[in-house]
């Protein structure tokens, strides 16, 4: 049954915010038009499968510039339950909010993010053919709603003029398979989120609906999320064929190019706001950042909050069990009208020459400007790790390695579950599997911002095992808080050398291992501690190294594996942080 466009009017009027630079508000005149809402619009796809959308767009003649956001998480509560399409629509834009290709209204089977390829091309081309479109298109959304937007610019549609992409990938291999290791969030992503709507169009039995889902994944996710092999995980086998082929593709290659944003770069023409936060999903800030070097001659920009995953709000403040202060939250929606101002309609309002990097300094809890990333003034500083628990500056001489018994039956648990966001860590420093370095208090303050690196040499009982390095701000009272989210701290070792040749441990061989996609903004403040974490599991964040040395997946046993840390002259172990001098800070 068609459904009839119905009409929805607004009468009250907001003013906008507007993020200038972030150093401030100004408030902009409230925009004037009523809003005028079609439901289940059809765009005919190049293969004939026709998508839905809804349209909120001015009552009002004329043409507008439009934003088109693509979605697999129904197009209602887009509209229904955030205020972004409303603002943007009063504002005077026309914004298209699109379920995509299998999902919801839309017809075809769904195969996440292979097929938004050229979807994205045919469905930008649609909306710039719109009668009431200027022709001028721009995208909008984070997360699965950002990828789309780096995969759809990709190939390079004519009328694409401008993207937002906040807190997304930029290489699909490291996307679900971070360091080597299986992110277990999806199980819970495509049981909740994407199997019940699923379920409804396979005519299979329930549940049909999140709210449907959410008790009885409550009530079974800790068998789940345990379940061996995990490539014979029953649950998604009848709904989700696309996970078990990720789970057949451990190693990177060309498997995974469907999704490569980097490997795009030279084809995408269009300037990209690039949003996350240091505590966002662990592919968040690397996307953000390699996208943004990657498309930088287009006069994009990079933005770093404190936040996790999510579209940050005014109120934003709180993560975790840390208050970053009143400057941490962002007006989403008014910082998209200024950039979609400028690019679609534009108007000279100064974005394009603001600095394109800005960054939230966690412990000082300031936003500051800067030029590229990562920062030109950095001083790589190694702490090396030294016996009875010290992190210094100093190298080691001869010192005795650490040595800790890794059991994948017993993992280290994240008593939250995986729930993002900066915790204490310290009750975790009981456990036999997890090793600390701490410096002495600081007598000054150490701001550490940029990639950092971990250096360790090592040695296993195992042919293939995992080695976590979590960073930590440790206060006076004792609590040390993690800095960036755990899916950035692991390395699976078999992936040491190159992640598309997985080349296995010599049990007891002494071996060099390099953690390189750690980074953050924080103040180390006077007093405080730098601390790290070493260890071999964090669950359920990640899926846990059986130890085996076998395939990805197959294991329904596992073995404990004896670590080796070593910190001596000829292995010295260190952690390399991007030191910013203090007195160089603009």
């Amino acid at each position: 049954m068609k459904r009839r466009s119905r009409r929805l009017y607004l009468a009250v009027l907001v003013p906008l915010v507007c993020f200038g630079g972030l150093a401030g508000v100004q408030k902009q005149q409230p925009a004037s038009y009523t809003v005028r809402l079609e439901t289940n619009v059809p765009a005919k796809m190049r293969d004939g499968t026709v998508l839905k959308a809804d349209i909120l767009r001015p009552e009002a003649e004329g043409k507008y510039p439009a934003i088109l956001y693509r979605t697999p998480y129904g197009k209602k509560p887009v509209w229904r339950e955030t205020e972004l399409p409303i603002r943007l629509a009063r504002a005077g834009y026309v914004f298209v909010i699109q379920d995509v290709r299998g999902r919801y209204d839309s017809e075809g089977r769904f195969d996440p993010y292979r097929q938004e390829l050229t979807d994205g091309f045919d469905s930008v081309e649609w909306v710039a053919g719109l009668p009431y479109c200027d022709g001028k298109v721009g995208m909008a959304g984070l997360s699965y709603s950002g990828a789309v937007q780096w995969l759809a610019a990709g190939q390079a549609p004519p009328h694409l003029e401008a993207i937002v992409p906040a807190m997304c990938f930029s290489n699909a291999r490291h996307f679900f398979y971070t360091g080597g290791a299986f992110d277990l969030s999806w199980i819970g992503w495509i049981y909740n989120s994407i199997a019940p709507d699923l379920r409804r169009k396979l005519e299979l039995e329930g549940p049909h609906t999140w709210q449907e889902a959410r008790p009885l994944w409550e009530k079974n996710k800790s068998a789940w999320l345990h379940h061996l092999p995990l490539r014979e995980l029953p649950v998604l086998k009848e709904v989700a064929p696309f996970y078990y082929d990720w789970l057949a593709h451990p190693d990177d290659g060309p498997y995974w190019d469907f999704a490569d944003v980097e490997a795009s770069y030279p084809r995408i023409r269009v300037p990209a706001l690039n949003l996350s936060g240091w505590h966002d999903e662990g592919y968040g800030p690397i996307g953000a950042v390699r996208n943004f070097n990657g498309t930088r001659r287009n006069k994009s920009r990079l933005i770093l909050g404190p936040w996790t995953h999510g579209a940050p709000s005014l109120s934003s403040t709180w993560e975790g069990e840390l208050d970053f202060g009143p400057n941490a939250g962002l007006d989403y929606p008014a910082l998209l009208l200024r950039w979609y101002d400028r690019w679609l309609k534009g108007l000279d309002n100064g974005v394009d020459r603001e600095a394109p990097v800005r960054l939230f300094v966690m412990g000082d809890n300031v936003w500051r400007d800067e030029q590229e990333w990562p920062l030109a003034r950095t001083r790589y500083t190694s702490y090396y790790l030294r016996s009875d628990g010290r992190l210094s500056t100093s190298k080691p001489g001869g010192e005795e390695p650490d040595r800790y018994t890794y059991d994948p039956l017993d993992p280290v648990i994240d008593p939250r579950g995986g729930i993002l966001g900066p915790f204490d860590q310290s009750i975790f420093e009981s456990r036999s599997d997890v090793v600390v370095y701490s410096t002495d208090p600081l007598e000054q303050d150490i701001e550490v911002t940029g990639p950092i690196e971990a250096d360790l040499w090592i040695s296993s009982s195992a042919p293939d095992t995992d080695f976590f390095v979590r960073l930590l701000d440790v206060y006076p009272d004792g609590k040390a808080y993690n800095l960036q989210s755990p899916t950035r701290e692991v390395l699976r070792v078999r992936y040491r050398n190159d992640e598309t040749r997985p080349e296995l441990l010599t049990p007891g061989k002494v071996e060099r291992i390099r953690l390189r996609l750690m980074m953050t903004s924080n103040l180390f403040k006077a007093g405080h501690r730098i601390r790290i974490h070493v260890t071999s599991s964090f669950f359920p964040h990640l899926d846990r190294n059986p130890n085996t040395g076998h395939d990805f997946g197959v294991d329904a046993e596992t073995q404990d594996a004896e670590q080796t840390l070593y910190h001596d002259r000829e292995h010295p172990s260190r952690i390399i942080l991007p030191v910013i001098p203090r007195d160089e800070v603009p």
